[in-house]
């Protein structure tokens, strides 16, 4: 039963189905050319440019055609991993908190930030991806 709407993208990561919300994905783009980072927790794939912005990019999976640039505690961050299947308005699904109904399947919230509290806590002593001051 449905529970009103939620907008995002669903993500198909090894099979199971995930949801990014439109509050924390800001677009889908094409596959960056990423850098790596020496000692870098394995959820941090590297480092690449997104419109003249140099973001952490997060790795969900093993997908590689599409990036995720989510908003995540007021930074910019890619995704990668997961197979876009879908953007748009999803039924939210009734007392199941987070989670939306594609094509008949559940699709729970994908924790970004949780991944990149991870890559953060994981890292060296200054994090990843976070400006001075």
């Amino acid at each position: 039963m449905s529970a009103g709407k939620r907008g995002g993208v669903v993500l198909r990561v090894d099979g199971a189905l995930h949801f990014v919300p439109a509050s924390t994905a800001v677009r889908v783009a094409p596959p960056p050319r990423v850098t790596p980072v020496p000692g870098a927790p394995p959820e941090l794939l590297g480092i690449a440019l997104h419109d003249g912005t140099i973001v952490p990019v997060l790795v969900v999976g093993p997908a590689r055609a599409a990036m995720v640039v989510c908003q995540c505690a007021g930074e910019l961050v890619g995704v990668v991993g997961g197979d876009v299947v879908a953007t748009g308005s999803f039924d939210a699904v009734s007392g199941e908190p987070g989670t939306v109904e594609y094509e008949g399947r559940p699709a729970a919230t994908l924790d970004i930030g949780s991944i990149y509290a991870r890559v953060q806590s994981g890292g060296r002593p200054a994090d990843f991806g976070r400006s001075g001051g």
